[in-house]
């Protein structure tokens, strides 16, 4: 079974709506690094709106719109956790670059019978990483090359 989710559409076209010249933005990887981690620690402790809360900080898009989708995603896991539980642990899959220019850092979520991968994705247009999209899916075939 699939546990195919995703934020990244809606999240791009909110972004291509909006404007990043109000977002924050991260000094260097290591920042973003670190944001990614605190990120992945709250979904893990189910504190959804804390983690979707700190990073919306780094968007260029309408604060609420994103918060909104936040609760989509709370919403979403809780149902999931009725057929796999709660979960366990999460795991750093693998950070990639693109040059300067894109970061990637993704994680494995960890369930008793499942697992999710998270996605969160930067873009540094001039100085600063700024969060262009924050992603879920069950797919872990994907994960082998």
């Amino acid at each position: 079974m699939k546990f195919k989710l995703s934020l990244r559409f809606s999240l791009i076209m909110l972004l291509l709506m909006s404007s990043l010249t109000n977002a924050k933005t991260l000094a260097d990887k290591a920042k973003a690094d670190q944001a990614s981690t605190f990120f992945i620690g709250q979904i893990l402790a189910g504190d959804i709106e804390t983690a979707y809360s700190l990073m919306s900080a780094y968007l260029g898009i309408d604060m609420s719109a994103f918060m909104e989708r936040s609760k989509k995603v709370e919403s979403d896991l809780k149902k999931l956790e009725q057929s796999i539980g709660k979960p366990l642990s999460y795991a750093l899959l693998k950070k990639q670059s693109v040059d300067e220019h894109f970061y990637k850092v993704s994680y494995l979520l960890k369930y008793e019978t499942a697992a999710l991968v998270w996605e969160i994705n930067y873009y540094q247009p001039d100085s600063g990483w700024r969060l262009v999209d924050i992603s879920f899916n069950g797919d872990i075939n994907a994960l082998f090359e």
